[in-house]
């Protein structure tokens, strides 16, 4: 068994263009002390190599190495280590949000508990506490987050101003400002064709997180709230009316946005600047400003997105020790501000986010460091559940029939119960 674990993951790693990185980005085999972190992400793979050589300097003793692979490949790779019960497992792991879910159990959970450090080191305190649920299984918090993640709403400066049409703070005023634009054909927003993707995922969790109505609880199970159920079909109401751009392919998308024709972008901060690579030319038209309020017990802003860093319990090393350096990596204000320097990802550790003004020309030299600061306080939890994937799935391939009618939002919704509990 062992040997065919062993070819397994011998097979993966040769295939999967994965990188063994040294202090100054070159290629090198790891040695048995040093401790080996697997990233997906060349960003953050620049940024560990960086933070690893300012901590040896005060612990000279300690040497990171760190294996940049693609996000598929990492998580095939610890699928063959949970396998071998921890042989070739690394000391760390960059763990995507969107693939915690599949190790919530107890036979895939591969990581340490971090709980009883982020208690002691009053860590809960330092940083965004909500993030933190996004590495959350079973009374425990297994990761610490890289980033805020806030997402909230680009809009067009000079088409509201041209036709006198109100900037919406609220969810109401948003579907009025849609339909008052549709006469001079322009859509409030451009939203996934709910016949191909079902759910608009990327502005409905916004929404609905927003809102404190996402559709998984704390304890991971799926709860479906009158808020949940109204933003559904407000969003099917909207793109059936036309006062929403339906899309399938990124051309699609952004070709909307260079004919003038999108009047508001929601959006996370990470991809705020992708107006500016799509649509460089429409610099000084767009601002930034807190998501529109579903009632008056909604919040500002939503989230989207996010990296944890983690600790195989596989790991040989000293834990207390690989719990320093997290700490260090994502805790430390200093680090925390040049990691936004260098790969732009908000803080979220208070004390580093009023060190992080960021006055962006694209929007009119607003500053969004300041705007996301100010709404840090708001961030909604986000639950997860390892049902996660197969309620999208679901939720996808049923979305045609909720949108042509041929199928209630009531089964619509019940389709994707019964798939978590057949899963």
């Amino acid at each position: 068994m062992k040997r065919i674990l062993f070819f397994l993951l011998v097979l993966i790693a040769g295939s999967s263009m994965v990188f063994a990185r040294g202090g100054q980005g070159g290629r090198a085999a790891a040695a048995s002390n040093d401790v080996v972190l697997w990233a997906f992400a060349e960003t953050h793979a620049r940024y560990f190599e960086w933070v690893g050589a300012e901590y040896k300097k005060t612990h000279p003793d300690f040497n990171l190495k760190v294996e940049l692979m693609d996000g598929d490949a990492l998580n095939d790779r610890l699928s063959v280590v949970i396998m071998a019960n921890g042989e070739g497992s690394p000391d760390l792991v960059d763990m995507n949000e969107s693939a915690f879910p599949r190790y919530m159990s107890a036979e895939k959970i591969c990581f340490e508990p971090l709980t009883s450090w982020i208690q002691r080191d009053g860590i809960g305190d330092k940083v965004v506490a909500s993030r933190q649920n996004l590495y959350f299984y079973n009374g425990n918090y297994y990761g610490i987050e890289h980033a805020l993640t806030p997402v909230t709403m680009a809009y067009r400066k000079d088409l509201f101003e041209k036709y006198n049409i109100k900037v919406p703070t609220t969810w109401t005023e948003y579907k009025d400002a849609a339909a008052k634009f549709k006469p001079y054909g322009i859509y409030i927003t451009a939203v996934n064709d709910m016949r191909i993707t079902g759910l608009p995922e990327e502005q409905l969790d916004a929404f609905v997180r927003a809102a404190n109505a996402d559709y998984i609880n704390s304890r991971g199970e799926l709860t479906i709230t009158p808020t949940f159920r109204q933003l559904v079909a407000d969003f099917r109401t909207m793109q059936q009316q036309g006062l929403t751009f339906s899309w399938e392919t990124d051309e699609e998308h952004w070709s909307a946005f260079r004919q003038d024709i999108i009047a508001t972008y929601i959006t996370p901060d990470w991809a705020a600047g992708w107006l500016k690579d799509n649509v460089p030319e429409q610099a000084g038209k767009w601002a930034m400003a807190a998501l529109p309020k579903f009632d008056a017990n909604s919040l500002g802003t939503s989230c989207r997105g996010g990296t944890g860093l983690t600790i195989m319990k596989y790991s040989k090393k000293d834990k207390e020790a690989l719990w320093d350096f997290v700490k260090f990596a994502q805790v430390d204000t200093n680090n925390a501000v040049q990691k936004y320097k260098m790969i732009n990802l908000f803080p979220v550790v208070y004390a580093a986010m009023p060190l992080c003004s960021s006055p962006d020309p694209y929007y009119g030299g607003q500053d969004l460091g300041a705007l996301y600061a100010q709404l840090s306080r708001e961030m909604p939890v986000q639950n997860q559940a390892p049902w996660r994937g197969v309620w999208n799935d679901t939720m996808a391939a049923n979305g045609y029939d909720y949108y042509e009618g041929n199928i209630t939002l009531d089964q619509y919704l019940n389709l994707g119960a019964e798939a978590i509990k057949n899963r």
